[in-house]
């Protein structure tokens, strides 16, 4: 079968990564389009080092780039690729650039979905979808199929991730001994609204004894962090188990602190949007939507274990036998194609 996956964003190389290795080993003809933002392109030419990959559209963190790169170039640059390849079936995480050109070529689409607040988004790719597989967030209806787990369990669940202690050396430090610290720009569409640097605004409060491994979007802003603070390069190593390793994770971004949460780590999340899909793992009292000013005192409460966290270990193995294995899901949602 020909497939083509469309990548925007770097976790969805993640979720799409074990799918795509497994579709190819059993002799599909798999084809990846990836977006050129931040280290897509380089993380998309480490995982898949073959001539799979062909860079489309680019996303500058800025609305211009974001409207007309991103989107309108994209689309007829896309399109123009798709007649000559003409694919069987297209994949994606909620790209309506991607369901859009595969409408007009009447090649079914197939669109993962977990972010139904943005209603926009979930609007287009209602319209241009065949199928949109999303985690127990919505109910089952039309084209809306439920899939009984989180889309990081793809690629962070047992089964297919195995931390590796031994990259903590690189980064001089020791299991449960450092925090993880993330923190994305605010150029995205995602983040517009969420104003500069939302960690940077209490870093300095954070104890300054504790090791801290940051991950920067934007590296041009080191200076508003601490300088003893261990700025990480991307594509980053092993990073799940960087934070598998981790005492705690603390994210501007919503993926990263899921992810945390999803490997027994205590995730905090200190954006703006509210999210069922983080809700899901706050039941679980692993995540935590924290306001910027409260975090330095809600990580000592952490830390002096005022806030019980579950265990890593019995955590994750439930989270195996509660969920579905997500991999072997998006497999079989495409290889049904082959008799629809």
């Amino acid at each position: 079968m020909n497939i083509v996956f469309d990548i925007n964003h770097p976790a969805h190389i993640n979720f799409f990564k074990n799918a795509i290795n497994k579709l190819n080993k059993d002799g599909h003809d798999v084809k990846i389009f990836g977006l050129n933002r931040g280290e897509i392109p380089a993380i998309l030419f480490k995982e898949f080092p073959d001539n799979r990959i062909k860079i489309i559209g680019r996303h500058r963190n800025n609305f211009f780039s974001i409207i007309f790169e991103a989107n309108i170039f994209k689309f007829f640059s896309l399109l123009r690729l798709l007649i000559k390849r003409r694919p069987d079936v297209g994949v994606s995480v909620g790209s309506f650039v991607l369901g859009s050109c595969l409408k007009l070529l009447r090649v079914r689409n197939i669109q993962f979905h977990d972010d139904p607040e943005r209603s926009q988004n979930i609007l287009l790719v209602k319209i241009t979808a065949d199928e949109i597989h999303i985690p127990p967030i919505m109910k089952k209806s039309g084209k809306i199929f439920i899939y009984n787990a989180l889309k990081e369990w793809a690629y962070l669940s047992p089964q297919y991730f195995k931390p590796n202690q031994s990259v903590l050396a690189k980064y001089d430090v020791k299991p449960y001994q450092y925090f993880f610290i993330r923190e994305v720009s605010p150029g995205s569409l995602n983040y517009l609204d969420q104003g500069s640097f939302t960690i940077a605004s209490f870093a300095q409060k954070l104890d300054p004894n504790i090791k801290i491994l940051l991950s920067l979007e934007d590296k041009s802003k080191l200076s508003l962090y601490p300088g003893n603070w261990c700025l990480l390069q991307e594509p980053i190593d092993d990073i799940h188990s960087l934070l598998f390793f981790s005492r705690l994770v603390i994210s501007s971004g919503d993926s990263m602190a899921r992810e945390g949460a999803m490997l027994g780590r205590p995730g905090i999340y200190c954006g703006k949007r509210k999210m069922k899909t983080n809700e899901i793992m706050i039941e679980k009292q692993i995540l935590f939507q924290i306001a910027p000013p409260l975090v330095p005192s809600f990580v000592n409460d952490i830390i002096s274990s005022r806030v019980t966290i579950p265990d890593q270990m019995e955590f994750r193995r439930n989270l195996q036998s509660e969920w579905d294995d997500v991999t072997s899901y998006i497999i079989s949602t495409i290889e049904k194609q082959i008799v629809n």
